[in-house]
């Protein structure tokens, strides 16, 4: 483990990152491209409310092998705002196949892909939508919502949930950003809302995180981005493409975050899958076991390349 943390950093000095755009028809979309021309290309897709330079310690040591990009999902990060403040998987997926498009991933040379929680299910759909262009899948936190928001949406019919999606984006639409004197400030509101980071990893993903607005800073992504998304695919839909995922799968969960039964359903019905806990961990393995996370990537990596 201690080998895996010196590799980071040493990569970390020797790896600068860049910053891309393009553009999905309209939407105008940003990228961390850590560059490593000739070599197999590694997309990593964050999670709901994160930015892509949340994967800095991932993409230090996959640079090594890859060709590294990091995109910003809409709404988040350096990329644009949707235009009608709708969120859903549709549209992530839409942003992710016209990168994988504009980065020239083809079935003769496939991709690997790693999300975590939202990246990680749009990461799942994905390969099972377009299987011949993902080598390898690593899954972080492929969780459902937490257990209150999961029962309260479980217990509401059909026009109760279409109503509260109207509430919920109107209010998030009327919403005041929250705003912070300072970057540091708006680090320490980080470390309460995830007590798992250290103080540097907060600072680290609150300055690439927030923008300065009149003199305060502001989270950058958009307060719609909450809201959760309606219509979605239903539980058998959801599964009958995690069937169509062929590459070999690595899960990964952190043993402190939340209980859900979406991993117990991925083990069942993907084809080739290895799931691992890592015990000192809660919803950002990425962060909160980063040695540990790197090395179950690593050994899955190397142990399905042939």
């Amino acid at each position: 483990m201690a080998h895996i943390h010196t590799e980071a950093k040493r990569s970390r000095a020797k790896s600068p990152c860049t910053r891309r755009h393009f553009l999905n028809i309209r939407m105008p979309l940003a990228y961390t491209e850590w560059a490593n021309e000739g070599a197999p290309i590694a997309i990593l897709v964050h999670g709901n409310r994160d930015h892509s330079r949340s994967w800095d310690g991932i993409a230090s040591v996959l640079h090594r092998n890859h060709h590294v990009v990091a995109p910003d999902l809409r709404g988040h990060g350096d990329s644009g705002w949707s235009s009608d403040g709708r969120y859903n998987y549709a549209a992530y997926l839409s942003d992710i196949d016209v990168l994988f498009r504009h980065l020239g991933v083809t079935s003769e040379q496939p991709a690997l892909l790693v999300g975590h929680s939202l990246g990680a299910h749009v990461a799942l759909r994905f390969a099972g939508a377009r299987p011949d262009l993902v080598r390898h899948l690593v899954a972080i936190e492929a969780v459902g919502a937490p257990p209150a928001l999961d029962a309260r949406q479980s217990a509401m019919t059909l026009d109760a949930s279409l109503r509260s999606w109207f509430d919920d984006r109107h209010d998030a639409a009327a919403s005041r950003p929250r705003l912070f004197p300072s970057v540091h400030a708006a680090a320490e509101r980080m470390l309460s809302r995830h007590p798992y980071l250290t103080a540097a990893q907060a600072l680290h993903l609150t300055r690439c995180g927030v923008r300065r607005r009149h003199g305060q800073w502001r989270w950058k992504y958009d307060p719609l981005v909450t809201v959760w998304p309606f219509p979605e695919l239903d539980l058998a839909e959801t599964e009958s493409l995690w069937r169509h995922v062929t590459c070999p799968t690595l899960l990964i969960y952190g043993e402190k975050s939340w209980p859900s039964s979406v991993p117990e359903r991925l083990v069942r019905t993907l084809s080739d899958v290895r799931e691992i806990r890592l015990r000192d961990s809660g919803h950002w393995p990425q962060h909160d076991a980063l040695p540990e996370c790197l090395s179950a990537i690593c050994a899955f990596l190397h142990d399905r390349s042939g």
